[in-house]
């Protein structure tokens, strides 16, 4: 399901910082049309690994994205697939007013497991 967020001034502020940044923008585009690990997102757009699980730490909490599956490496470890949970997203400023339109993705069931096939 779908839905617009309307947000208040400063919610529209910190989440259009959080996307405005460069890497935060990189994971963004890279989760958008399949769900990658943050070592994916590390090695195709060249951010160092522990920025990587920060911004994606920072773009959870706003809802900019959720883990969207978790499932074992061959050595056994277990490793999170994020997704980009914005559909698309409109930052402006209107007489002096920053206004931001996120179209959100909302999900109601939990996450599942993806375990890649014996």
């Amino acid at each position: 399901m779908r839905t617009t967020e309307h947000l208040g001034d400063m919610e529209a502020f910190r989440m259009s910082r959080a996307a405005l940044d460069g890497y935060a923008a990189r994971i963004l585009i890279g989760t958008s049309e399949h769900g990658s690990t943050a070592n994916e997102l590390s090695e195709r757009y060249s951010i160092p690994i522990a920025a990587c699980y920060r911004r994606i730490r920072r773009l959870e909490t706003l809802g900019l994205v959720y883990c969207e599956a978790e499932r074992s490496t061959p050595a056994g470890k277990r490793i999170q697939v994020f997704r980009s949970a914005v559909r698309s997203a409109r930052v402006a400023l209107e007489g002096g007013r920053l206004m931001a339109s996120i179209d959100i993705a909302r999900f109601e069931e939990p996450v599942g497991h993806a375990d890649p096939p014996a």
